[in-house]
């Protein structure tokens, strides 16, 4: 009978903390600001970690449309655009398409970076034809 007791009373204090973490797992996101203008990219952050999630809220002050990618940087050979934007579209880890920012649209995602990035890494980039050209890039860095 002792046996059973003390089994009872460990399996209750088990339960008790797995009910009492169960609602620390939930992490609310950083919300991150990105406003897009002719042809820059203006974030309120640019260093981010792993593990966290972001709320990123993007809102186009420029008067043509842009859209947002998180992705390698392209290398100088990438520079000519022989990639087509269906390539261009696969290497981003996340993307808002032009349609979907035009001229004083807000668009959003969601993104949690599951790897470190160093800086060079990974950038904010517009791909609208001739805008990353014109520089419209920004270096980003993700740290563990």
């Amino acid at each position: 009978m002792f046996i059973f007791k003390r089994l009872f009373i460990m399996l209750s204090a088990v339960g008790m903390l797995l009910t009492a973490c169960s609602g620390q797992g939930t992490v609310a996101p950083v919300e991150v600001t990105i406003t897009l203008t002719e042809f820059g990219i203006e974030p309120s952050l640019t260093e981010f970690k792993t593990g966290v999630p972001y709320h990123f809220v993007v809102t186009n002050e420029g008067a043509v449309e842009h859209e947002i990618m998180i992705m390698p940087p392209l290398t100088e050979d990438d520079m000519g655009m022989a990639m087509d934007m269906e390539e261009l579209d696969e290497l981003a880890l996340v993307m808002i398409e032009a349609s979907d920012l035009p001229v004083g649209g807000t668009a959003s995602f969601d993104y949690t970076f599951t790897e470190a990035a160093p800086a060079g890494a990974l950038e904010f980039a517009c791909h609208t034809p001739g805008h990353y050209e014109a520089g419209m890039k920004l270096p980003i860095t993700v740290s563990p």
